[in-house]
């Protein structure tokens, strides 16, 4: 239906069963299906072709598309505006004025300006892009091609992609931060790779504690002695003499109390 449809405003007639070669005067316009987007290039002009020029050379190609009920929005460069989202009815939006009115990428939600503004960015896109109708009731899109599901435009779940990882990565972006973008994803998934090619991580534990970092009170086996240094638990320690006096000289009350007694008897 969307080939009857481009043949159709390209005045061509829809040719049925094979396909009938001919000679003609110039390229055949590539027609090239993405899931639900759709590229359109003209091989025979050397640059991306501007609204105006495709509009002199096929008058009835972009209103024919823009209007089609299986089409979403159409994405054109512009010689007046730069780039210019075309849609149903007339709709005709500079992509500079699409955050201020969406026009028919409002039902494709937040993140379908910016997305749009990227790919009208690239040097190589194509002379039309086309993105299918998109229903925001049920989320489905209109693939061009033959298959159950699609990705390529923008709608539906594909505009809602996750990352699954292991839990040892870090988090992709900081919490309240959304993750957008081909550049982004990117960053992401070189520097997952980084860790995962760094040693594994060891919770740090902490060090066993030293009789030297332990403070002990004053008097007790183990305690800092005079000079600095820490005798070993349980060895006999000598008494410090005083000052003035020999270690021989030195005695203890029990010995002045025995000698007392002695006299005494």
């Amino acid at each position: 239906e969307a080939r009857a449809a481009v043949r159709a405003a390209l005045r061509r007639p829809v040719e049925e069963g094979a396909e009938h070669h001919r000679p003609a005067r110039r390229p055949e316009p590539v027609v090239l299906a993405s899931g639900n987007l759709g590229l359109v290039s003209f091989p025979d002009v050397p640059h991306r072709m501007s609204e105006e020029e495709i509009a002199a050379r096929h008058p009835a190609l972009l209103p024919t598309l823009a209007n089609h009920p299986g089409i979403g929005f159409l994405l054109v460069r512009s010689e007046e505006h730069g780039g210019v989202v075309l849609g149903a009815r007339g709709a005709r939006i500079p992509l500079a004025d699409l955050d201020a009115d969406p026009g028919p990428l409002a039902v494709f939600g937040p993140g379908a300006a910016d997305a749009v503004r990227r790919t009208h960015s690239f040097p190589h896109t194509a002379d039309i892009m086309v993105n299918s109708s998109h229903d925001p009731a049920d989320g489905e899109v209109l693939a061009f091609e033959e298959q159950i599901g699609s990705h390529g435009g923008l709608g539906g779940a594909q505009s809602r992609p996750f990352l699954l990882s292991p839990l040892l990565c870090s988090p992709p972006v900081p919490e309240d931060t959304e993750l957008v973008g081909a550049e982004e994803i990117h960053r992401v998934l070189r520097r997952w790779l980084t860790e995962a090619a760094a040693p594994p991580r060891v919770p740090a534990q902490a060090a066993p504690e030293t009789e030297a970092e332990t403070p002990r009170a004053a008097g007790t086996p183990g305690a800092e002695a005079p000079g600095g240094e820490t005798p070993a638990a349980g060895t006999p320690q000598a008494a410090t003499p005083a000052t003035g006096t020999s270690e021989t000289d030195a005695k203890t009350d029990a010995e002045t109390d025995a000698e007392t007694e002695e006299r005494a008897a």
